[in-house]
């Protein structure tokens, strides 16, 4: 006889936002609390952090088309019974490429993001975001060098295309790290995909 574990689905748990707002850090937070827990989960993080090191900042729609890429092939290789843990989820790379529209033909870009975005829409099924993007100091480090006012809209825009698109998965969190991963297992439970 299965156990009621063995028949749940994967759940893919994205971490979203603009830049500084927590992502990494609960992303990596969340998937050491669960494994802890016993529960079989992978952790996906942002490729583009790799690639920005090696080629410097990626800031032009098609380049941002070319990371979406990279993001998806690990996702794919995610074998985790359980599902992942990801603090880059493909749509914001639909949102932030709209900050970067400078000629018409970077809306060919733009609007292939999007379209990606949506044919992914049973990829997370809990989208998890800074209730208050301000509540972290933004710091610039080797990979983060934009200015603090883009990185707020960034938060915004991708805060809003999960509220219109699928805002029954948005979760808000607040707090420290500690407070902001237990919301997040409290949720899984409501969601029984954790006991």
């Amino acid at each position: 006889m299965l156990c009621q574990r063995e028949v749940l689905m994967k759940t893919n748990i994205a971490i979203a936002g603009g830049p500084c707002t927590g992502k990494s850090t609960l992303a990596a937070s969340l998937f050491a609390r669960l494994k802890e827990l016993g529960y079989d989960f992978d952790l996906v993080t942002e490729e583009g952090r790799k690639l920005k090191r090696e080629f410097g900042q990626c800031r032009t729609t098609f380049e941002r088309l070319y990371l979406w890429r990279q993001q998806e092939r690990e996702e794919l290789r995610s074998a985790a019974a359980d599902g992942f843990v990801t603090d880059a989820p493909l749509f914001q790379y639909y949102t932030h490429a709209r900050l970067y529209i400078e000629a018409p033909r970077d809306l060919l870009a733009v609007r292939e993001l999007f379209r990606m975005s949506l044919e992914i829409q049973d990829r997370y099924h809990l989208i998890v975001m800074a209730g208050n993007p301000l509540e972290i100091t933004y710091k610039i480090d080797q990979v983060r060098s934009g200015d603090e006012e883009r990185a707020r809209k960034r938060h915004h825009l991708s805060r809003s295309f999960v509220e219109h698109f699928w805002p029954e998965r948005l979760l808000l969190v607040r707090g420290n790290v500690a407070t902001r991963t237990k919301q997040v297992l409290k949720q899984l439970r409501v969601m029984k995909v954790i006991e």
